[in-house]
């Protein structure tokens, strides 16, 4: 390992390479006394308990393990349609507007760049790979650096998802250090919908009762009123109403109860948004979300998704290297504000969309637990690996204090989502011999989409 004080430009292509400081669990640590540890620890699971020893959920989205970072004014949204020759920044995971991307850079070159860029610009654009992982993905989403602080020859960074995008063809993608790119994009208009009765109301009906109710209460309450303006059309009336946005906004509500309510937006755009950075869904299908031009589209796909998963099929979070079932979506549950599903990142520099759910199977835990770098305040992590492969899978939180005690964040990256069509009890109760003649395991008789 080079000198610390000039280890970045020694090391930039040195894959083994990592920054001065101790490599615990599989994350870097800063050394410090075992004194200060403890005490660090206890002020953390003090400061992370709200009621009766219950977890804060508004810590997480904080990401008080990059300390204290200084602010970057400003809110910047570009015209529909606008065209810009932008950095970009490719990675493995995913942000949807209205979500937090917390960066670490240890490497010289790319955060010098990265300075430079700030100083002029404070915002980048967030490119991900395509469904076949081979290439970068045509749309992505411009990002909004809110907070940032160089420390120790690092690069802190907190950027928040403002506008999707899309790769302008026949301009080339330059690389100019690690994952920065320079790119042209053009902005992807966000339209407003509208009701479809707006423009073909009976105009006897329209002076005095106007239909443009955003609630999908509204309609129900008004629904005489609705079929009076409707009658001028052949189509029947509910026709119309899968083209309320409403509509898909109660149905995929009423389609997430067994989800944290209060973390679900009720506002369309924001909904579609959450929908997709929260619900298990496999890398192609978010990519397809991404790309599609209004809420509405994306709120009826995800409603399709929704309704498959509760009729047909069943969604299983897998190993992605070897396939065995480690957990399923009923399991996760919402550590924080931003939802079920956020992004973290590692001293190293990795991010990792992480999934937290209650129950996990068929792992096995690598080294002891460490409050070092905890994205959970008070919370101790140990590294989980399949039982199967040793793929890395995740980390187990655990603490003494608070609720719950434990709980596992399982990282995008290292499990996959997994449909199969479900057995129904009919097939089960006519053909038993099936199963019981051999000693195979039902997994095997599962047949994916």
């Amino acid at each position: 390992m080079s000198d610390p004080e000039n280890w970045g430009e020694d090391d930039d292509n040195d894959p083994d390479y990592v920054p001065p400081g101790e490599m615990e669990n599989g994350h870097i640590t800063q050394s410090s006394n075992s004194n200060t540890e403890e005490s660090d620890s206890t002020d953390d699971e003090n400061q992370a308990s709200s009621n009766n020893g219950q977890f804060d959920t508004d810590l997480p989205t904080a990401h008080r393990y990059l300390g204290k970072l200084n602010n970057v004014s400003g809110y910047t949204l570009y015209d529909d349609g606008e065209v810009l020759d932008i950095l970009a920044i490719y990675t493995t995971t995913m942000v949807f507007p209205g979500f937090t991307l917390p960066l670490v850079m240890n490497n010289y070159v790319e955060t010098t760049m990265m300075q430079n860029f700030i100083e002029k610009n404070n915002v980048f654009v967030l490119l991900c790979a395509n469904s076949a992982f081979s290439g970068i993905y045509n749309y992505g989403v411009t990002m909004e650096i809110f907070e940032t602080q160089m420390r120790n020859n690092v690069l802190n960074i907190k950027a928040r998802g403002r506008q999707r995008c899309k790769l302008v063809p026949g301009y080339e993608i330059k690389s100019w250090a690690g994952r920065l790119k320079q790119v042209k994009i053009k902005i992807i208009a966000e339209p407003e919908i509208s009701s479809p009765l707006c423009d073909t109301q009976l105009l006897s009906l329209k002076r005095k009762r106007l239909f443009t109710s955003t609630e999908y209460q509204d309609i129900v309450k008004n629904y005489k009123y609705r079929r009076y303006h409707l009658a001028q059309f052949p189509i029947s009336p509910w026709v119309y109403d899968k083209y309320e946005i409403s509509y898909y906004v109660k149905l995929l509500l009423d389609g997430l109860t067994h989800y944290i309510g209060e973390y679900i937006p009720e506002d369309p755009i924001k909904l579609s948004y959450w929908f997709v950075q929260n619900y298990q869904l496999r890398h192609d299908e978010r990519l397809h979300i991404l790309k599609l031009n209004t809420a509405l589209e994306r709120l009826k796909l995800e409603y399709k998704y929704l309704k498959l998963a509760s009729s047909n099929t069943e969604r299983k979070m897998c190993c992605d290297s070897c396939g065995t079932e480690i957990t399923d979506p009923s399991k996760v549950f919402a550590m924080s504000k931003d939802g079920i599903q956020s992004n973290y990142v590692n001293p190293g520099g990795h991010v990792y969309e992480t999934v937290t759910v209650m129950n996990a199977q068929n792992f096995q835990l690598v080294g002891n637990p460490s409050k070092q770098f905890s994205w959970f305040p008070g919370y101790a992590w140990t590294i989980m690996q399949c039982k199967s492969c040793n793929n890395h899978l995740g980390w187990r939180f655990t603490s003494t204090m608070l609720r719950p005690s434990c709980f596992y964040g399982l990282a995008k990256s290292g499990f996959k989502v997994v449909i199969h069509k479900k057995l129904s009890p009919e097939f089960l109760s006519e053909f038993p011999e099936r199963f019981q003649s051999r000693g195979t395991s039902f997994a095997s008789d599962y047949t994916p989409v």
